[in-house]
Formats: structure tokens, sequence, C-alpha cells
């Protein structure tokens, strides 16, 4: 677990140490949270990585490139799954508007959340998981939920809640670094035995 988190973290923070030599403000605890809800989504969802292509267990089936099912047709079946990941993205429209003030028009955030699910479901493709429209549907409108929930937070609390950090492209960087973190750096399967390359077999 430790070994994950520092996959997405790391990348983050060498980013966040280069941008406060040169007068950063945003905090680092404002970061790490952040950065650690990123983490736990690619965690949750199962967002896809280099080892989904180049690597399996002896014995198991060779991975392809596309291995995934894709539905791409809006609402035919919606279970607990699609509640869920409305809930699972509500968070991501509150902390966004809430760090950087770039992203205090409701558009922003929509868009930022949609497209920050859309890149977790194409990573899916390489997995064995599915790659459905309903979830970037429902992981938008949780986006939206909690960009509401921000609006209602802000007007309660004022101007205490209004200090923000203005660079234009730092959560998409953020985004960015974790989701190539756990891309190219985790690899689970370091830690086991009896694990090759497919490119070996």
């Amino acid at each position: 677990m430790i070994y994950s988190i520092l996959c997405a973290v790391l990348p983050c923070t060498i980013y966040f140490t280069a941008r406060k030599r040169k007068g950063y403000h945003l905090s680092i605890l404002a970061m790490l949270i952040f950065v650690l809800y990123l983490w736990k989504v690619y965690d949750l969802t199962g967002a896809g990585g280099l080892t989904n292509i180049f690597y399996a267990p002896k014995g198991g089936d060779n991975t392809s490139i596309i291995q995934a099912n894709i539905n791409l047709i809006p609402f035919n079946i919606i279970e607990k799954t699609f509640y869920l990941n409305i809930l699972m993205l509500v968070p991501f429209g509150f902390l966004v508007p809430f760090i950087w003030k770039n992203y205090r028009k409701f558009y922003k955030t929509l868009f930022l959340g949609a497209g920050f699910s859309l890149m977790i479901e194409i990573s899916q493709l390489i997995t064995n998981r599915t790659t459905d429209v309903n979830d970037l549907i429902a992981n938008t409108i949780g986006a939206l939920i909690g960009y509401i929930i921000w609006q209602i937070v802000s007007l309660c609390f004022g101007e205490h809640l209004k200090k923000p950090v203005k660079g234009k492209s730092d959560v998409i960087w953020y985004i960015l670094l974790s989701f190539l973190g756990m891309f190219f750096l985790y690899y689970p399967f370091w830690f086991a035995w009896n694990i090759e390359p497919l490119i070996f077999q």
C-alpha cells in the first residue's frame, strides 16, 4: 500500500517542491490531501498501467492491449455502482474549487471532473474491468454535486474559505503526474515470486 501511494505522491511532491521555490502558495497539506484522494480513486477504479500490458502471472492468460468490456449505451443498466461512482467524485468537485481559484466557475470543475473520469475509463481498456459510459456520467454528476456543496459551504463561511491558489494549470499537473506515476511506476509483482514480463515469455 505504501509503495502504491508513493507512486502517485512522489512525482507530485517533486513538482510541488520545484514550484515552491518560485513562490508557490499551495500548502503541502492541501497538496497531499488532493493527491491522496486521487490515489484512492485510482485504487478503487483499478486504473490501468503498464503492468496490464507487459506483465502476467506465470501460467495465466497473456494480456492483450484491449481487454476490457466496453459499454457505450447510456443508462442501459443502473446498478448500485452508478450511485457509488457519483459519490466517489463528490470530493473532487469540492476540493478543486476549494484549493484553486481558477476552477471556481462550475463549468471548469465540471469539465475537469469529466476529463479525469474519461482518463480513468480509457486506462481501463487495458484491464479486465469495464469501460462504461455510465461511469463517466456518474462521475461527472458527482463532480457537479461536489461543486454545489463547495458553493453552499463558501456562502456560509465567506472569505475564510476563499484564499485560493492562482495557478491555472496546477491541478491538471497534479492529476497527470499522479496518474502517470501510477501508470508507469506501480508494479506490485516486484514483491512476488514466479512472475516475469510477458515480453520474456
